[in-house]
């Protein structure tokens, strides 16, 4: 029998319904999604060492306070942190340092960071919900690949710069004055979130000179962290100094430099450049079809960066999601973030199909199993 008395209304109720069943199927989604970043939580992170290395600063903070800039790992001994890239300060903006010193002081336990990460992840997708009444633009955010992986399994904190960001958008939506001032705290988060501010200032009050002058002023009022982290610390200098990210990048444009990919097979070289400029090619489309340019401009240039840069690497893409908000049109803005969930699952398969060198070596593995529930 597909229908059945409701006892509060006394009305039947048909249970073959599409919308029910997509909304039983949704929240399973969203359910499952969550016990697997869940338990992602309490396994070893097999591919990096971020998460140690942040810990580590963490926990230096209330010793060294901002300070730390100047410091490497190998300064911090014996924090764990020493033995990963030991020679290179340290490299991220104050809010971020500031995050992973307030998880440190709540303990050092690799899960306990993680899960803290992954709600930042879940806050991230409630951000959105808020901001477009879109629950298949959170379902596609929630379950994106390489978000799920390199969040709850890798502890990267990329979920922090998107909540920021989105966090930006909402005040800016509802025309608050601190909009500004939430942007200027996404953008020392992580670099990311400057590629909104040409959208920012698009839409800053500038027929209204009092209202203009308090947005300017928070936005100048959030830039506080990194004028102390500049006065006490060797920041931003040491930002200029070589990275440690691997120079290599399977998404990069220039497919006739083999030197880019190294052991990557074609057939993933030629999937990201096919999705990529896909992906850039209805940014166009949407700016010409819209009348709308830094919406759909915004995206593209994300994207063109990371795929031109010899230093862009896959798992950046997991904050393309935040600039797609960007753009109004319920379908344009869905079909974004299907191309930023393609985009992720390949970015994945990098590491299952590429580079081995990615994984971290059986030493590595001993130290993160040992220090896994602090140190």
């Amino acid at each position: 029998m597909s229908n059945h008395i409701s006892p509060e209304t006394g009305k039947r109720l048909n249970l073959f319904r599409p919308a029910l069943w997509a909304s039983i199927g949704y929240v399973i989604l969203l359910a499952g999604s969550g016990c697997l970043r869940l338990y992602y939580c309490f396994q070893l992170t097999p591919y990096t060492t971020d998460l140690v290395r942040n810990l580590g600063y963490g926990k230096a903070f209330p010793y060294y306070g901002l300070v730390l800039y100047d410091l490497t790992p190998l300064d911090l001994a014996p924090y764990p942190c020493q033995y990963f890239w030991e020679n290179h300060h340290y490299s991220y903006p104050p809010v971020t340092l500031l995050l992973f010193a307030s998880i440190a002081a709540l303990g050092t336990a690799l899960p306990l960071a993680k899960i803290i990460l992954t709600l930042f992840d879940a806050a991230g997708s409630w951000a959105m919900w808020k901001y477009t009444g879109d629950r298949w633009v959170v379902l596609l955010y929630w379950l994106n690949p390489t978000s799920v992986w390199f969040t709850s399994r890798e502890g990267q904190f990329e979920g922090f710069v998107v909540f920021w960001s989105v966090l930006a958008l909402l005040a800016l939506q509802h025309k608050k004055n601190y909009a500004l001032g939430i942007l200027g705290l996404a953008i020392q988060t992580k670099f990311f979130p400057i590629f909104l501010l040409p959208y920012f200032l698009q839409n800053l009050s500038w027929r209204e000179p009092r209202r203009l002058t308090a947005q300017l002023a928070w936005g100048i009022f959030s830039l506080v962290p990194s004028l102390l982290a500049y006065l006490f610390g060797g920041y931003p200098a040491h930002l200029l100094e070589m990275n440690y990210v691997p120079n290599i990048n399977p998404l990069s444009w220039f497919v006739a430099d083999p030197t880019r990919y190294v052991e990557y097979p074609v057939w993933l070289i030629y999937s990201h450049l096919f999705f990529s400029v896909a992906f850039e090619f209805f940014c166009l489309y949407g700016l010409k079809r819209t009348q709308t340019i830094w919406p759909w401009l915004t995206p593209f240039l994300f994207v063109f960066q990371v795929h031109t840069s010899r230093l862009g690497q896959f798992w950046y893409l997991m904050y393309l999601p935040a600039l797609c908000l960007l753009v109004e049109e319920k379908n344009f803005r869905r079909a974004l973030f299907l191309g930023c969930w393609g985009m992720s699952l390949l970015g994945l398969s990098s590491i299952v199909f590429g580079l081995t060198g990615y994984q971290n070596p059986p030493d590595v593995m001993l130290l993160i199993e040992r220090i896994f529930w602090g140190f």
